[in-house]
């Protein structure tokens, strides 16, 4: 199967996320970065390569680290937006199934919860081994699936239950990736070693009552499950997630909802 429907929703969902992705996504994903600089041994006069790069933090904080850093994703906007914030980092719109560069181009690789988005991560792995100089090293960021991340086992959860599955396009499973044993083992297979894990806290807010709203703009894989619902359908869904998140609701009248995640690093075979 080779998800073609789910790539194209993938490229137009993040399209349509450009300009407030760093006000909703970005207020989660940003917390990793620091953590796969560091993972990936980020020094200055190296060489990184920033896959699934979004608005561009990663490379830019990369370039600010004096490495030579590129950026590549699928959806244009997101290349645009990075441009215009990053001017010290380079972007190209491209596919992280088929990187346009050559062999042995990078040090280091860094995707930040880019895995979930494409359609082989298997693929992707390696490309990401294919592009990296022999010894070089990946460091990634991945949801933990549920039911650890109660995020993702209240939503996905509640949308399995209820929606009408029928309508979406086919796509790869999303957690399937999402244990430390699976990552460890596909990059193994991909051709790396030294695998390390480590989990990442992390905290998804949304304002009391709200939070549908916000999730939708924090989450392009999921709203194309929810587009496709009735109104009837959807209003079932939102109520079934606020009677659930009742017990993340803090004093600031804000959801606190944990959503761990994985980060991982590795070391191309030699």
């Amino acid at each position: 199967m080779t998800y073609d429907a789910f790539k194209r929703a993938e490229k137009d969902g993040w399209d349509a996320r450009a300009a407030a992705y760093d006000a909703y996504t970005g207020q989660v994903t940003t917390v990793a970065i620091p953590t796969l600089l560091a993972m990936a041994e980020t020094a200055p006069g190296a060489r990184l390569l920033d896959l699934c790069c979004g608005t561009g933090r990663a490379a830019g904080a990369a370039s600010a680290l004096g490495c030579e850093a590129h950026g590549v994703d699928v959806s244009p906007a997101m290349v645009e937006t990075a441009r215009a914030a990053f001017p010290s980092a380079s972007f190209e719109t491209g596919d992280a199934e088929a990187i346009l560069k050559p062999d042995g181009t990078f040090d280091s690789v860094i995707c930040a919860f880019g895995v979930m988005h494409v359609a082989s991560p298997a693929t992707m792995f390696s490309e990401i081994a294919r592009v990296l100089r022999p010894g070089g090293r990946v460091a990634l960021s991945h949801w933990v699936g549920p039911p650890d991340s109660a995020l993702f086992r209240i939503v996905f959860g509640t949308m399995q239950r209820l929606a009408d599955m029928s309508v979406v396009p086919p796509s790869p499973p999303p957690f399937a990736l999402s244990s430390e044993d699976a990552i460890r083992e596909a990059l193994e297979t991909a051709g790396f070693n030294e695998v390390l894990a480590v989990r990442l806290p992390l905290v998804f807010r949304a304002p009391k009552g709200q939070f549908p709203e916000h999730f939708r703009a924090f989450a392009a894989r999921a709203a194309v499950i929810l587009d496709k619902q009735p109104d009837d359908v959807l209003s079932e869904i939102y109520s079934a997630w606020e009677a659930q998140l009742e017990d993340f609701l803090m004093g600031d009248d804000y959801y606190h909802v944990p959503m761990p995640a994985l980060a991982v690093s590795a070391v191309r075979n030699v």
